[in-house]
């Protein structure tokens, strides 16, 4: 990457980042390594897979824990067709 490219930050919608990195929050053995990596990685942008967020209360979910110290970045995994990708996008 282009030193000068590397040094600017990353704008979407009109938010700066100064990390480029966007770290996915799924495939974690647990809540608490997932957040020791996204805290280590420096990531602001932290990607959710939108079938996979439960907005019922009851414990910790993942926007308890991660909170207000990221930006969300919802996602279609799990989606097995077109049509559903679609639909969960517009979920979103």
């Amino acid at each position: 990457m282009d030193a000068k490219v590397a040094n600017q930050s990353l704008t979407i919608a009109g938010k700066s980042f100064s990390s480029r990195l966007m770290i996915g929050t799924s495939r974690y053995p647990n809540q608490q390594v997932m957040l020791e990596a996204v805290k280590a990685s420096g990531a602001e942008i932290v990607t959710v897979a939108v079938r996979r967020v439960s907005m019922e209360s009851g414990g910790e979910g993942l926007f308890e824990i991660l909170g207000d110290k990221y930006h969300f970045l919802p996602n279609t995994a799990g989606c097995f067709t077109a049509r559903d990708a679609v639909v969960t996008a517009e979920l979103a």
